[in-house]
């Protein structure tokens, strides 16, 4: 049974689209908890009742059922909403053996992605994390992750992402996309073992968005596991509602630098002279954007 957890801030139609016409796609048995973080109790309400389920507590036991919508006033963000999640499925349905965790933001462009990818997971055991061949809306793909972080290669990019912008410091490489162990697998959409995400303790709870596919592989790599990408099957991902391109924006930038410090420090064990540089470069990238959103403010731009 693939437990299937969709963690969402405010979000509505995106998700009730999601769960009506794309979730009807998949083939295995299946059952799918929409964890709703950081709104009021009406949203939840409205949205289950949309839904024709009832609203549920992360205290609450359940013996049956398909479909719930879980509240959570609190913002809790991926790592924490998602383990919440996945602690309620494996509580109420012990024969929950897989976890996929998804975006609302999402279409399935092959109908049995995750037919296919938890059958991988069967056949691989080395597998820890999987995910599929993701395609954004320019048709450009997303991922996968081939190389482990370098600390250098961050300590230049905190620096010259403002001067020069994000393009010029993608990893995504110009090589074939074959089914493949790699590094990461995007967040957006991936699936694992039940047991093996036990195992690890699942996702990193110090972390609120960003970097928790790097941190999910090292612990996976701990136990003998490695992200697979399947390029057999595919899906497209909006992205909608988690971050916004059009101004930078100083909380999630934080998000993202917290992110690079606890990596490096406490997975990577990197040394105190290469986290020190890795602090400085953080406070250049932070002086950078905040004279950026100064100038924007000043043209009148800031929008």
């Amino acid at each position: 049974m693939v437990g299937i957890v969709v963690l969402i801030y405010k979000s509505h139609e995106q998700v009730l689209a999601y769960v009506r016409n794309e979730l009807p796609k998949i083939g295995v048995p299946h059952r799918t908890l929409i964890v709703d973080t950081g709104s009021e109790r009406a949203h939840a309400e409205r949205l289950a009742s949309e839904l024709g389920v009832a609203v549920v507590t992360a205290s609450d036991t359940v013996s049956e059922g398909s479909l719930f919508v879980l509240h959570v006033e609190e913002n809790l963000g991926y790592a924490r909403g998602n383990n919440l999640g996945a602690a309620f499925l494996t509580r109420n349905f012990p024969d929950t053996d897989k976890l996929l965790f998804s975006n609302d933001d999402i279409e399935f462009i092959s109908a049995d992605v995750v037919d296919v990818l938890s059958r991988r997971l069967d056949e691989i055991p080395e597998i820890g994390c999987i995910g599929p061949k993701v395609i954004d809306l320019n048709g450009d793909l997303q991922g996968p992750g081939y190389e482990k972080p370098e600390i250098g290669y961050y300590i230049r990019r905190n620096i010259g992402e403002p001067l020069f912008g994000a393009k010029r410091f993608w990893l995504w490489k110009d090589r074939e996309r074959k089914s493949e162990f790699v590094n990461i697998v995007g967040g957006c959409f991936h699936m694992v073992r039940t047991a093996d995400f036990q195992a690890v303790e699942g996702f990193d709870s110090k972390t609120f968005l960003y970097w928790e596919e790097e941190l999910l592989s090292e612990r996976f790599r701990k136990i003998g596991r490695q992200a697979y990408y399947d390029a057999s099957v595919s899906i497209r991902h909006f992205v909608g509602n988690t971050t916004s391109k059009k101004a930078p924006n100083l909380l999630l930038l934080d998000c993202e630098l917290f992110g690079q410090r606890l990596f490096f420090s406490e997975y990577a064990k990197s040394s105190s002279v290469m986290l020190g540089l890795l602090r400085v470069s953080q406070w250049i990238r932070l002086g950078l954007v905040k004279l950026a959103i100064l100038k924007r403010k000043l043209q009148g731009t800031d929008k």
